[in-house]
């Protein structure tokens, strides 16, 4: 179940990476180069909120770091 509170979570997140990026161009190329790391730790948060075994989750991300920073992208489901 998603709330507002979701939305605003992934809009925050997002507009402070951007605001780095824009900061720091040499930082551009960063967020791929540690995205399967910090999927990694969000696959322990997201088993550690609801409840669910780790291996309930995609191994890898799903998502390209495109889709990931893009303000207007959300995923509509994931297939678990």
């Amino acid at each position: 179940m998603r709330s507002g509170s979701w939305r605003n979570t992934i809009d925050e997140q997002r507009h402070k990476i951007a605001d780095l990026l824009q900061e720091s161009l040499s930082l551009k190329s960063y967020p791929e180069e540690v995205l399967a790391q910090c999927y990694y730790r969000g696959l322990k948060a997201a088993s550690n909120e609801t409840e669910l075994p780790i291996n309930t989750f995609p191994v890898e991300c799903p998502y390209s770091i495109a889709q990931v920073l893009d303000s207007e992208f959300l995923p509509d489901t994931i297939d678990l």
